[in-house]
């Protein structure tokens, strides 16, 4: 079997500058293969919203093995400037480095006035200009209809002359299922449960079929919530309060949860909310209230160690290669973070 890999969301928001090198320390010293970073402005939490790269650039040289990455969008940088931030810590890690794309999020652009119009359309230009600049130190020209190069050079190509840093696309629509088959590196997902998951990578293999690929071209992830405990009971104690970030409102009906919610809160997610706005902010808080036990115990990987060892052989199973761990909703997140590097993953790949 092919080595399954766990990587870790760091906590941010929620620790300082000085915990969050600590911790990314610290995971690369118990063995995790990832860290992501969520890139934001802001958060719906009231945090510290530290700028994503700069930590990852101070993180480079703190730690030596571990892939460095975060989840960011095309809207708020130029590509041009985007790759040669990519290519400075792809440097400095020496080509650790790894970028998740999606189409963005409300929170990143509506309140600072940042355009977000044709946004797969915006994504698909600004990697083709990142992959350009890489390829070479001479001048480049690039007619877009979001972006123009004319004559221009980056004068930094990627670590060791490697073509490209791998793109994870955070996607769960058809078309960008589809994206993932045809050019992905990876696929990085968020709250599905282990059969969902199975007819998204379906898509997605048929995609890469038909560009000339297959499903071991692409590094099948998944961002998922877990609690460990001593047991289930303990477990979803502290989870349960977040439980409105566990599910996307859209996946429980297709997970085959048929469950009324009120008019006021259909459509809401975590993606479509401004941090300014504390109407919507509570009304996405309080819409897990709508959210029975059973189906966040289905999104996420929950309970003690052996539940959350067959949690992920079930998703295993499905095809995920590549968990990105939100750990911290545990009892005891020092703890969990400890238990899945001594226990689960050398269980996974001893």
């Amino acid at each position: 079997m092919n080595k399954i890999k766990f990587g870790l969301v760091p906590p941010m928001p929620g620790a300082d500058s000085q915990g969050l090198l600590d911790f990314c320390v610290k995971a690369d010293k118990l063995g995790f293969d990832s860290l992501w970073f969520p890139d934001h402005l802001a958060f719906i939490a009231p945090s510290p919203a530290y700028e994503a790269w700069s930590i990852a650039a101070a993180i480079s040289q703190l730690t030596s093995n571990i892939i460095i990455g975060a989840t960011s969008d095309p809207h708020r940088n130029h590509p041009a400037v985007f790759a040669q931030r990519l290519a400075t810590v792809d440097h400095l890690s020496k080509g650790r480095v790894a970028l998740g794309l999606g189409v963005g999020e409300s929170m990143n652009t509506d309140a600072y006035g940042i355009p977000w119009d044709k946004p797969f359309e915006r994504m698909i230009e600004s990697i083709d200009i990142m992959k350009l600049l890489w390829s070479t130190k001479e001048n480049v020209d690039y007619k877009g209809d979001f972006f123009n190069l004319d004559k221009a050079s980056l004068l930094l190509n990627l670590y060791n002359d490697r073509k490209s840093v791998p793109f994870y696309f955070a996607t769960h629509t058809d078309k960008g299922l589809d994206l993932v088959g045809k050019m992905g590196d990876g696929w990085m997902p968020l709250d599905l449960t282990p059969n969902l998951y199975k007819d998204s990578l379906d898509k997605i293999e048929q995609s890469a079929i038909n560009a000339g690929r297959t499903l071991e071209d692409i590094d099948s992830t998944l961002w998922v919530f877990t609690s460990l405990g001593e047991n289930e009971d303990e477990a979803y104690k502290t989870l349960e309060p977040f439980r409105y970030v566990c599910i996307m409102q859209d996946q429980l009906k297709k997970a085959g949860y048929d469950i009324d919610i009120p008019e006021e809160y259909k459509g809401l997610n975590y993606f479509n909310i401004t941090p300014t706005d504390e109407d919507k902010k509570q009304k996405f808080r309080d819409m897990g209230k709508f959210f029975p036990r059973e189906a966040v115990i289905d999104f996420t990987i929950t309970g003690s160690k052996k539940a959350c060892i067959e949690k992920i052989e079930k998703y295993v199973e499905k095809g995920v290669k590549h968990f990105v761990l939100f750990h911290y909703f545990s009892p005891d997140p020092v703890l969990a973070m400890e238990t899945y590097a001594k226990d689960i993953i050398p269980y996974f790949n001893s």
